[in-house]
C-alpha cells in the first residue's frame, strides 16, 4: 500500500511588520500611564515615609516627657552634657533647639535623619557635623519639623505637636513652590503630628485653598485654619517654632 506524506507549510518564524507595530503601540501606551502614576506612587511614598519618621519623633518626645515628669521638651540643651538648665523656648527660637533635647543624652532611640526631608529647603545646605556637640544635635539644615513649644502629655490628644515645616514662623502657610521653604509638598499635603502620638498626612480637601501659593490647614476641632493660635486649636500659651533656615 503506498503511503502518502503529507506536507504542511510551516511559517516563517517572526513578526510581520503589522504585528511590531500593534506590540509596540500597546508598549507605548503602558509605558505613558506608568510615567503618570509613577510621581504620584513617588510621592505617596515619601509622604508614608514622613509620616513613620513624625511616629519616631512623638514616640522620642513621649520617653522624654517620662523622664521629665510629663513635659515635652522646653528648653534648650546645655553644651556642658545638661549639668546646668538651657535656655527656655521662646520665640525667636528654632524647633532644632527642642529636638536637640532627644538626641544630645544619646539615649533616646532617635538619630538626625528623622528630622530630615532631603527635598526641602530648609534641609538643601546642612550643617557639616565637625564637633562632639554638633554630632549630638539637630543643626541649620538638618530639620524640617515645626514644634509647638509649651505642651505636655496632659495636653488633649488632638493638638498638634508637630508638623511639616510652613514658610517661616511668623508666616504659617505653606506654598506650592517646591524649590522654597514651606514647600516640600507643594501645597498638597502635610504631615502632623498629635499629642497623643499619632501621625497623618493632612490632604487637599482639609487645607484652605482659596490661595493657592498661601496654603492654611484646617482644624479637626473646628474647622478654623490651623497654626494661628487659637487656644482651642494649639493651647494657651503654645509658641511656634520653625526650622532653622539652611540659608541658601
Amino acid at each position: 500500500m503506498k503511503i502518502t506524506q503529507l506536507h504542511t507549510t510551516k511559517r516563517t518564524q517572526g513578526f510581520t511588520l503589522i504585528e511590531l507595530l500593534v506590540v509596540i503601540s500597546i508598549i507605548a501606551i503602558l509605558a505613558g500611564l506608568g510615567l503618570r502614576a509613577f510621581p504620584a506612587a513617588i510621592k505617596k511614598a515619601r509622604l508614608a515615609e514622613s509620616t513613620n519618621n513624625a511616629k519616631q519623633i512623638l514616640l522620642t518626645v513621649k520617653l522624654f516627657a517620662t523622664d521629665n515628669e510629663g513635659a515635652y521638651p522646653s528648653e534648650t540643651v546645655s553644651t556642658d552634657g545638661g549639668v546646668t538648665p538651657g535656655t527656655a523656648l521662646a520665640a525667636g527660637t528654632f524647633s532644632n533647639k527642642a529636638f536637640d533635647n532627644l538626641i544630645y543624652s544619646g539615649k533616646y532611640p532617635i538619630g538626625k535623619g528623622f528630622f530630615n526631608n532631603r527635598n526641602s529647603k530648609y534641609c538643601k545646605s546642612a550643617t557639616a557635623d565637625t564637633t562632639a556637640v554638633q554630632a549630638k544635635t539637630v543643626n541649620k539644615g538638618q530639620c524640617d519639623w515645626m514644634y509647638i513649644a509649651g505642651l505636655s502629655d496632659a495636653s488633649p490628644g488632638t493638638w498638634p505637636l508637630i508638623t511639616t515645616a510652613t514658610k517661616s514662623a511668623s508666616d504659617l502657610t505653606y506654598t506650592n513652590d517646591k524649590s522654597a521653604l514651606g514647600g516640600v509638598w507643594e501645597g498638597t499635603d502635610a504631615i502632623v503630628g498629635f499629642c497623643d502620638g499619632s501621625a497623618r498626612p493632612i490632604p487637599e480637601r482639609e487645607m484652605d485653598l482659596t490661595n493657592k501659593s498661601a496654603t492654611f490647614l484646617k482644624s479637626p476641632i473646628n474647622g478654623a485654619n490651623m497654626l494661628i493660635g487659637t487656644a482651642d486649636w494649639l493651647g494657651t500659651g503654645a509658641i511656634v517654632l520653625a526650622p532653622e533656615p539652611s540659608g541658601n
